[in-house]
Formats: C-alpha cells, sequence, structure tokens
C-alpha cells in the first residue's frame, strides 16, 4: 500500500551556535534545513516504505539553497515541485539553545524571501490530486500577504481534490498578530478548507481566545482534562467544521525535562489520549512538528510494525498517531536539528518507553 503526502512551506537554512553555546561565546556555529513542512515531511515519510512526500515551496539557486536541498534529499523529500530562482533569497533562523533557568531563543531573517515574494498562482497545486494528505503551517501563511494567498490556493485545490488538509496552528508572534492569524483562520475554518487542526494550549487561548486554566503546575492527568475542555471548546468556537481537533500537551517541569502527551476531539465527540511520556531536552526545536507527523502517520493507517492498514477505524488511526507523535517528539528533542533522525515507526514504538535496558 502506498500514500502520498503533499506540503507546502518556506524551507529555513536553520544557523545556531554548536552546543549550548550563545551567540557571541564562539564563532563554531552549524547550518541545518528547517522549516515546519519539511520536518513534517522528513518525518512522517520514513514511518512506513509506501509513503512517498512531495514538497512545494520556492527557492534561490544559490550556496544556501543547494545545502538546504542536500540536506532535505537525505530523508527522500520529493523536490519536482520546487521552484528555483536566482533572484530574492533564502530564508534563514537564528537559534540559540536554553539551559537551566535560560530559555531557548529563536529569532527569524526571512523578510523578502523567495517564498514570501512567490506571486499568487505561482504555484502548481495539481500535484494534491490524488494525494492522501496536505499539510500547512499557519507560519507559512503569516510571511506575507502573498504566502496567505498562496495557502488559501493551495487549501481550495486540496479540497476540490477531497484531500484531507492538517493545519498545524504554529502562532508566531513575530510574524503575525493574534488579530491577523484569527482573521485567517476563520475564514478558511468558515470555508471548510481544514480536515484536522492541530495546536497548543498557548495557541487556542492567543489566537482562538480559549482559555480553560491550562497551567504546567497541575498533574499530567489534569491537563490531559483540562485538554478535552480546550478541544470540546474549540469545536463549539469552529461551529463544528473541523473534523479532527488536536492538542499537544507539555508538562513543562524544567527547560531540560517534562512530560508529554497529546490529544484529540473526533467529530466533536470522541475524546482519545496518548499515555504520557517523559522527556529530556537537548534541542527543543521541531517537536511539534514530530508529533504533527504522527498524526498524519496514524491518519493514513501506519501501524505499530510499520505497515499500514487503512481501514481501521478512524480513532483506531488517530490513537496510534497520537502514542506515535508523542514517540516522535521525544526522540527529536534529544537531537541536534529540528529534522532530526528518520526513523519508521516500529522503531519509535521499541526503543521510546519505559524500558531502562540497552537493546542489545
Amino acid at each position: 500500500m502506498t500514500k502520498s503526502v503533499v506540503g507546502f512551506g518556506e524551507i529555513l537554512g536553520a544557523v545556531r551556535p554548536v552546543g549550548y553555546a550563545a551567540w557571541g561565546d564562539r564563532n563554531d556555529m552549524v547550518i541545518l534545513a528547517g522549516g515546519s513542512e519539511a520536518n513534517v515531511l522528513a518525518k512522517v515519510g520514513g514511518l512506513a516504505d509506501g509513503i512517498r512526500t512531495e514538497l512545494i515551496t520556492k527557492m534561490k539557486a544559490d550556496l544556501m539553497g543547494r545545502l538546504l536541498r542536500l540536506d532535505l534529499q537525505k530523508y527522500r523529500i520529493g523536490m519536482e515541485h520546487v521552484i528555483w530562482t536566482d533572484g530574492d533569497r533564502n530564508g534563514l533562523c537564528f537559534v540559540e539553545q536554553g539551559l537551566g533557568p535560560i530559555t531557548a531563543e529563536g529569532g527569524y531573517d526571512r523578510a523578502g524571501s523567495a517564498m514570501a515574494n512567490a506571486k499568487p498562482g505561482e504555484f502548481d497545486f495539481s500535484i494534491l490530486k490524488g494525494a492522501d494528505a496536505f499539510f500547512i503551517s499557519g507560519i507559512t501563511m503569516a510571511l506575507s500577504e502573498n504566502c496567505l494567498k498562496n495557502s488559501f490556493l493551495a487549501l481550495e485545490t486540496a479540497k476540490k481534490y477531497l484531500v484531507p488538509s492538517f493545519i498545524d496552528v504554529n502562532y508566531r508572534n513575530k510574524l503575525w498578530t493574534p488579530a491577523q492569524a484569527r482573521a485567517a483562520l476563520e475564514k478558511m475554518i468558515d470555508q471548510e478548507l481544514f480536515h484536522a487542526l492541530i495546536t497548543t494550549e498557548t495557541d487556542a487561548k492567543v489566537v482562538f481566545g480559549v482559555d480553560k486554566g491550562f497551567d504546567d503546575d497541575r498533574p499530567m492527568s489534569e491537563l490531559i482534562g483540562c485538554t478535552e475542555e480546550i478541544l470540546h471548546a474549540l469545536n463549539e468556537k469552529t461551529g463544528g467544521k473541523i473534523p479532527i481537533l488536536v492538542m499537544t500537551i507539555r508538562k513543562r517541569i524544567t527547560n531540560e525535562r517534562g512530560e508529554w502527551s497529546s490529544a484529540a476531539l473526533l467529530g466533536g465527540k470522541d475524546f482519545v489520549a496518548a499515555k504520557p511520556l517523559e522527556y529530556v531536552i537537548l534541542d527543543r526545536y521541531g517537536a511539534g512538528d514530530s508529533c504533527s507527523a504522527g498524526i498524519i502517520g496514524g491518519f493514513l493507517g501506519v501501524q505499530s510494525d510499520s505497515s499500514i492498514n487503512d481501514r481501521t477505524p478512524l480513532k483506531d488511526r488517530i490513537l496510534t498517531g497520537l502514542e506515535l507523535g508523542g514517540r516522535m517528539s521525544v526522540v527529536v528533542q534529544k537531537t541536534v536539528s529540528d529534522l532530526g533522525p528518520q526513523w519508521p515507526a516500529k522503531e519509535y514504538f521499541k526503543r521510546v518507553g519505559k524500558s531502562r535496558e540497552i537493546s542489545r
């Protein structure tokens, strides 16, 4: 069985000091490919042999573009629908890890990028015909007015071809305001362009105004209950127009340690939640994208043995996706890179759990 997942978004050059150094401490740095859609495709493409991925984007054909292309190709991401240009530029982000009481920091330098300047209608979204899932991030919509228009075109094309669209809200206050994000997303929701919406408790509060008292000091069992309240409120606020609502649940104990879970509300009725996992952070970036990839994989029918069976009930598939996404998020936070390792599903279920023994 084969499945096809398409993503639309900007590829970033993620520039970071080596290890836990701060900018200005040293000049040793690493540049890796990043970007929400690329992260999701890199992860979901490795879950089972039958999954093919394709990225729609625009990049400058310079030395940075070559570096980013080679980084993405390691993950077998299809790039036949990348528009290459000699003008504009490739976007960058600058990352500094946190440690102890010091929070991590990320900054963007992507204004006027090839993706941000791409004109409406410049992309050929007909590749979506026959796809099994489409992924887009709120970050892409926030890059420019042109990106927002192109996002509408992509989502409308997906709907035309009956392709389920997955959106991660991924609100970034450095890119747009809550009012701008709310207006754009509500318009898309009103047109029923999303099959699944993925959010966090922070984005639910900031963008949609849904606040149920989520507090890291509460036990994880209470946070899961709070999540159910948030998802029901979101379902009501969006008029039941999104079949699958998902929220990642992160109980942050310190900057290096916490508990992770995620939950979903299906059709406004069925609530399912993954078992919590403890996690340790070496590199926080890419955790939410990994969870999104797991959820999409579960939706497609990826099983814990890396087989694909899309005939199992949706509730079971989404629960598997939540369990898988949690494991993927835990793994990516121990690796330096947004993309992280590309493992098959069975590797995540084998290696991430309660066992403290070395697998030999």
